[in-house]
């Protein structure tokens, strides 16, 4: 193992060798980049020319043109007098331009094994920015650094300010290994207790991180990640040991003592790890079964868009399409082809002005068809709305979409094609604009290409990959379709589309709506954080967010059929509707779904910011959009917004005091486990029942009640189990509130576990929620599954077993201390104990919107 200055010194030679990398596979071509034309120290001189292509590539990939970026060059103190003029600065920006569209700028480093990304300029970018700032914080202030970082490099003022000043004390300060931790233990027992845990269980992991790790020339992150993975091991192996050892009082000290050293190791290594950057975190942090998966794929995409050496079977212009999407080199790139002047005055005004994030919208006709959209709302100048078409059956456009996830935006160029006088066809280009991609966009395409990879893929979404290799099924699959290539003479960017088996994209120019402002926009396309949300107990626990729920809903106005309006409510769907009907429309509201959820306004904004692209004025809840894509988009950002990844995971406890209302978006497959200690006195909880949910978009409603006797549950044989506690979500009885597939209860002590490994199967997640007062359960499905026996499956009927990685959360749980609170399960009234199910409760009592309210309009929103 190195020794403290030693990690040190690894990492300057990882990028030394990624700066070196760079400079002369792209920068010996060209004589701007020539060491006599660069000022620096010969030390920073690989660093600076890096730092000049990467800032072209990373300019240039957001679409800005050669103009904008030779004038950012222009003043740039770095190139020697003679200073350069605007044509040899074109040449740059064009020769890096050829670079990027070759190989990724930095796909000849990515051979090194060094971890950059061809498709990521902008992470390479960042890294070699982190360094500099290091460098000449050694010379300068802290406010000197961050106003070069913003004058020259296009740092924001607040993120150069973040970058410095850095230290890497941390990382010199780092120990060799646990094991010089060890040598200084008095303690025979320890040192023998933690070895044996170290070589046990540490070694499997340290051979499990070689094979995932990517770069091969990162020493540094290599060794503090094999650290990691021995001491992290080791720490589960001790904890484990320590539960089978609760009641041996002369060893569980040893084993303490030995966890402690374990602990102490790893809060060390959290310290060097905190001094790198953003780049290094994100190359250490453990990937997923499934991200792995993904990043296979998008590599295999990769080498296949990027190999220009082989022919292209089949390959062709596509003159009829009017919104093409493509890549250029790795990088996702579209165009947008007007032929009318009305389309032209269009995109000349979007390139103008803007365009708002992408949406997405579902082919009615064909279910695995996506749209992706884009759209300049009309202003004093028209409007202009352009869809293009990805058909999820097509490899190529399945990985195409995991590109796109993976970026901020996507710059997309406007063409004006028209015929001269000898009948050719001549490309004008008007500009570039860049579509930018929010969260729940990027996760939405995530997951729809993901999961149609891995229907084209049997059994390779959770096996283990080497990123250099790929997928060699998938790459087959690629190399079968036919390619065709979009090139104008006006950009000289070449576009090359997978096969779209007559899928055109379309435009379509808005001059019917009246004019709106394109800035009010912004302020609701960004997700913001949230302040003041993270409270604590006493002890330091996290308590959960606020226990509201109420309703995202969808309704319409005959007054104007081809826009819905989205919004939420904290009372009924229909008393919304009613409050909204008033003197200001001609024709009152309609609901048309209603989705009950907890913190309702947070989904609705998030359901907002996905469908940007299809709202109709920025202060109003109108969107044109089909009814089915907002269904999906609400379903979508419940299960963003209240899933189990929005909750801080075990060991973490979620308490549920009297009166919570918690809603709970379920995926099929997903398990709960309950635990319960058997009596007050027992020194360790019991697992009682394993639950399962059968479809995507189920529920699962969990309402805290003060009294035993409300609450019923069907494993339990309770009477009125199997009776639906709010059977209708409005008063009149006329909209099922979903099937009624489970009832359970659950009593103060009670612990229920929440798992998912939907990202891997030893990726599994688990929320542990506990009860302090009698809660009841209920499980709904608008998807019903049938058993063998074409017998509905039900909450308490299971049909997978605990997975390892989900036995081993729960034995985590098992070890928590004892609830706050505990009552029986199986109460004897004789003893004094509330009875279950002896006090049923009317429906507005789960669901208090149900009651009658003189004043509603109050509660909600202008």
């Amino acid at each position: 193992m190195p020794s403290a200055t030693g990690l040190t010194d690894l990492r300057e030679q990882w990028i030394q060798k990624i700066c070196a990398g760079i400079a002369t596979s792209v920068g010996r071509h060209h004589p701007l980049l020539d060491p006599a034309r660069i000022v620096s120290n010969p030390s920073d001189l690989d660093l600076l020319r890096a730092l000049l292509i990467l800032r072209i590539a990373v300019l240039d990939a957001r679409g800005r043109s050669t103009a904008h970026i030779t004038g950012l060059l222009a003043k740039h103190p770095v190139f020697a007098d003679p200073k350069p003029d605007t044509d040899q600065l074109t040449s740059l920006v064009e020769h890096v331009r050829r670079h990027v569209e070759r190989d990724g700028l930095v796909g000849s480093v990515l051979l090194f094994g060094l971890g950059l990304r061809a498709a990521d300029p902008e992470s390479t970018y960042a890294l070699l920015l982190d360094h500099w700032s290091r460098r000449s914080s050694r010379a300068a202030t802290a406010a000197q650094v961050a106003r070069e970082l913003a004058r020259h490099w296009g740092v924001e003022a607040r993120t150069g300010e973040a970058l410095v000043p850095l230290s890497v004390i941390s990382l010199d300060a780092y120990s060799d290994t646990i094991w010089s931790r060890l040598e200084a233990e008095r303690d025979a027992h320890v040192r023998h207790a933690a070895s044996v845990a170290l070589i046990r269980k540490g070694n499997d992991a340290h051979r499990l991180w070689l094979a995932q790790f990517p770069a091969d020339e990162a020493r540094h992150l290599w060794k503090l990640g094999a650290d990691v993975a021995y001491c992290t091991a080791a720490k589960e192996h001790l904890r484990e040991v320590s539960r089978q050892l609760r009641k041996n009082h002369a060893l569980r000290p040893v084993i303490a003592r030995a966890l402690k050293l374990v602990n102490e190791q790893l809060e060390m290594l959290g310290e060097a790890i905190g001094c790198l950057s953003d780049t290094e975190r994100d190359m250490l942090r453990a990937r997923t079964h499934q991200e792995r998966f993904q990043d296979a794929c998008i590599q295999t995409f990769l080498n296949h868009s990027l190999d220009f050496r082989q022919s292209y079977p089949g390959s062709s212009c596509v003159p009829d399409a009017e919104a093409v999407h493509g890549t250029f080199g790795p990088l996702p790139w579209w165009n947008i082809i007007v032929r009318t002047a009305a389309e032209a005055e269009a995109a000349l005004a979007a390139f103008t002005e803007g365009v708002l994030p992408l949406g997405f919208e579902r082919d009615p006709e064909h279910r695995n068809r996506l749209l992706l959209i884009c759209r300049k709302p009309r202003t004093e100048s028209p409007g202009m709305h352009a869809h293009f078409v990805f058909d999820l059956d097509n490899p190529g456009h399945a990985c195409e979409l995991l590109l796109i996830a993976k970026r901020a935006g996507v710059p997309i160029d406007l063409y004006a094609q028209a015929h001269n006088e000898y009948d050719e066809i001549e490309s004008t280009h008007l500009g570039t604009v860049y579509a930018h991609i929010g969260p729940e966009l990027a996760s939405l395409i995530t997951e729809a290409a993901t999961n149609a990879l891995a229907r084209s893929l049997p059994d390779f979404r959770n096996r283990d990959y080497d990123e250099h290799e790929g997928i060699e099924p998938l790459e087959e699959a690629l190399r079968c379709l036919s390619r065709a290539e979009v090139e104008h003479f006006s950009s000289g960017r070449r576009i090359t589309v997978s096969s779209r088996h007559n899928l055109e994209g379309e435009i379509e120019v808005l001059s019917s709506d009246p004019p709106v402002t394109l800035s009010g926009f912004s302020r609701g396309t960004k997700r913001h954080q949230k302040t003041g949300s993270s409270r604590k107990t006493g002890n330091g626990t996290p308590l959960p967010p606020p226990r509201t729920t109420g309703f995202v809903y969808v309704q319409r106005n005959p007054a104007f059929p081809d826009m819905l309006k989205i919004g939420y409510t904290d009372l009924l769907a229909e008393d919304r509707a009613k409050n909204l009907s008033g003197t200001s429309v001609p024709f009152p509201f309609d609901v048309l779904f209603r989705a009950h959820t907890s913190r309702p306004k947070d989904v609705e904004q998030a359901v907002h910011r996905l469908l940007t692209a299809q709202r109709v004025n920025a202060s109003k809840e109108f969107f044109r959009v089909s009814l089915d894509t907002a269904i999906e988009a609400i379903r979508r950002c419940q299960r963003e917004v209240t899933g189990i990844n929005s909750w801080e995971p075990i060991p973490a406890l979620h308490r549920l005091p009297a009166n919570d209302r918690v809603v709970l978006p379920l995926r099929a497959g997903q398990l709960f486990v309950l635990t319960a200690y058997p009596h007050l006195l027992s020194s360790s909880a019991e697992v009682l029942d394993i639950w399962m949910a059968h479809a995507d978009g189920d529920l699962l409603e969990i309402h805290s009640t003060h009294d035993p006797g409300h609450v019923a549950g069907i494993s339990d044989n309770d009477p009125g189990a199997y009776e639906d506690p709010v059977p209708f979500l409005d008063r009149d009885g006329t909209v099922r509130n979903g099937m009624l597939h489970g009832r359970e209860r659950l009593v103060a002590g009670d612990r229920l576990i929440w798992f998912s490994d939907e990202e891997g199967p030893t990726d599994a997640r688990g929320v542990v929620f506990e009860a302090n007062a009698s809660c009841q359960v209920t499980y709904r499905t608008s998807a019903p599954r049938r058993g063998p026996l074409g017998i509905p499956l039900l909450l308490n009927d299971p049909d997978r077993d605990l997975p390892d990685a989900m036995g081993a959360l729960v034995k985590d749980v098992l070890a928590l201390r004892p609830p706050r609170t505990w009552a029986p399960r199986n109460p004897q009234e004789e003893d004094g104990w509330a009875v279950a199910a002896t006090d049923p409760q009317p429906p507005e009592h789960w669901l208090p919107q149900l009651e009658r309210r003189r004043n509603d309009v109050r509660r909600d929103r202008p």
